[in-house]
């Protein structure tokens, strides 16, 4: 058997290996990097290109840059630790740890250098996006006590488990020998499960239908890039992805009766606006800069205010457009082992006020820093490895519930999660 042909198929083995194991449910909707190399450089690789998964994530134009073809394969484990904290006037206050476990998140990037030398085409398949929460019932902790609508305190257990995938392949075309850009789809599947669904019409009794019986839904979307080589030491780029929009998520479920019920609910991702720069003007330095917009006020689900129709029904989570900005430096320490450090800060996900809202999706972070290095096994190939740490960040608001805000209540989130991540780079 032909090398190359034997290769190929170990490759599609191995992709499909992966995508059929994996799901993303880790903490946080729009995962801030991708990959061991992304990773390592805290998502920072908008402006330069270095590897094909950083460049199909976050600026399909950078792969002009690559300087040859590039498989990468990347995985991910998430591990959070939640604490879920609540007040009850005439009742008291209680503490719970949820048990989220690891969640594994797959990454697969293709770039090939097309007949055409100024052509080449990408393709990024990933975990993009998710959230997950796993907390049992507490009579101590009076959020987690029987349901209001029964005549408890609380809402009973947590479970929620949302995730999303994307595909998006992208050609870029090297206009001239410093400008690149590149466009494409972006195609979506995504799956949001509750064990109540408050996003949908409360029941005559009050309580709230299951929200677990349902599909992955797909959804559409572009991009666009562009990427300049300024000079022997800087260059830039920027992307811009439009907000992937899905169909209707349907729920079947059964109302207080028993009877069947079908809810349908509107959910989107957010756009998404980067620009980044990186500067090569140390010897085996590579130094870079991100900022980026994530839109997530006008993401519906997401975006819509954190209050109740009068059917009882959620209008969303509350969540604001958030502003990040990421730093990453790689040092190359021998021809064969390169390391990495980053930094990422993002601005608030929600107000305080709207943190009942999001008990089981408790995603306001602000600080991670990041590690990696990789080591080339041979001349076409690199193994990669990167740790990140979010920082724990804490949120306190009152019960706010489709009857008011309770005078004297409040419930508090505490979440910090850790990321580790190998990948795989084989050039031809």
């Amino acid at each position: 058997m032909p090398r190359h042909s034997k290769f190929w198929k170990v490759a599609v083995l191995l992709a499909l290996g992966i995508l059929v194991t994996g799901h993303a449910n880790g903490q946080g909707v729009l995962l801030p990097a991708a990959g061991a190399v992304n990773r390592g450089m805290a998502g920072a690789t908008t402006g330069t290109a270095i590897e094909s998964i950083g460049s199909m994530i976050w600026n399909p134009a950078t792969i002009s840059q690559l300087p040859c073809n590039e498989l990468a394969f990347g995985f991910e484990v998430l591990y959070s630790n939640y604490e879920l904290s609540s007040t009850f006037p005439g009742v008291g206050s209680g503490s719970s740890d949820a048990e989220n476990g690891a969640a594994p998140v797959p990454t697969i990037a293709w770039v090939h250098q097309t007949k055409n030398p100024y052509l080449k085409f990408g393709v990024g398949i990933a975990g993009v996006a998710g959230f997950s929460a796993n907390l049992r019932g507490d009579l101590s902790n009076p959020i987690l006590a029987q349901p209001l609508a029964t005549g408890g305190t609380g809402v009973g257990g947590i479970k929620s488990d949302a995730q999303f995938f994307q595909l998006n392949p992208n050609f870029a075309v090297q206009l001239t020998d410093r400008l690149s850009i590149a466009a494409g789809p972006v195609v979506g599947l995504g799956k949001v499960t509750l064990d109540e669904n408050p996003l949908v019409p409360a029941n005559v009794d009050g309580t709230y239908p299951r929200g677990d019986g349902t599909r992955y839904h797909w959804g559409l979307g572009a991009q666009i890039g562009f990427h300049y080589l300024h000079n022997a030491c800087w260059e830039f780029g920027a992307n811009i992805k439009s907000p992937t929009w899905y169909e209707d998520f349907r729920y079947f479920s059964e109302d207080e009766t028993g009877a069947p019920r079908t809810d349908k609910v509107d959910v989107d991702l957010p756009m998404i606006v980067s620009g980044g720069l990186g500067y090569k003007g140390f010897q085996h330095i590579l130094l870079t800069l991100d900022v980026r917009y994530v839109g997530y006020n006008s993401a519906e689900g997401f975006g819509d205010s954190a209050t109740y129709q009068v059917n009882g029904a959620a209008n969303g989570l509350g969540w604001k457009d958030v502003s990040s900005i990421s730093t990453g430096a790689q040092f190359q320490l021998t021809p064969n082992l390169i390391t990495r450090v980053g930094y990422y800060y993002s601005t608030d996900l929600f107000d305080e006020d709207a943190t009942f809202f999001n008990i089981s999706s408790p995603l306001n972070f602000q600080h991670m820093v990041t590690m990696g290095g990789s080591y080339a096994l041979n001349m076409n190939a690199s193994i990669s490895a990167a740790y990140n740490y979010m920082f724990d960040f804490g949120s306190t608001g009152p019960y706010d519930l489709p009857i008011g805000t309770i005078a004297g209540s409040s419930v508090t989130t505490e979440i910090d999660v850790h990321f580790a991540v190998v990948g795989l780079n084989v050039r031809y």
